[in-house]
């Protein structure tokens, strides 16, 4: 099984690569981006190990990365990653349907 990721979820990390190259540098940004992405693919073996955020939309789930959530559900036995965001974030704020549905 592989994760798949949403076109959103890819502007997501390349947003964070560039928020990080400005103000960590290039190297400990490379790092923080391959610990991210070993969590992403950590879902493939371990699809149920988020935590349930259906209050915001059905079937949705997230997982934690040094300050960063990981959305994603779950489509055709999968992983999809439909979302990247800083914990912080006002996730009330936010419209997962649309992150789902958007191309």
């Amino acid at each position: 099984m592989k994760v798949a990721l949403k076109p959103r979820a890819r502007a997501d990390l390349l947003a964070i690569r560039a928020w990080g190259e400005d103000h960590w540098g290039i190297e400990r940004t490379r790092d923080f981006l391959e610990g991210l992405v070993e969590a992403i693919e950590r879902l493939a073996e371990f699809p149920l190990m988020g935590r349930g955020r259906s209050a915001f939309l059905a079937g949705l789930r997230s997982l934690r990365h040094r300050g960063y959530l990981i959305f994603y559900v779950i489509e055709a036995d999968r992983p999809v990653v439909i979302a990247v965001i800083h914990e912080r974030r006002n996730l009330a704020a936010l419209d997962f349907a649309d992150r789902i549905e958007g191309e």
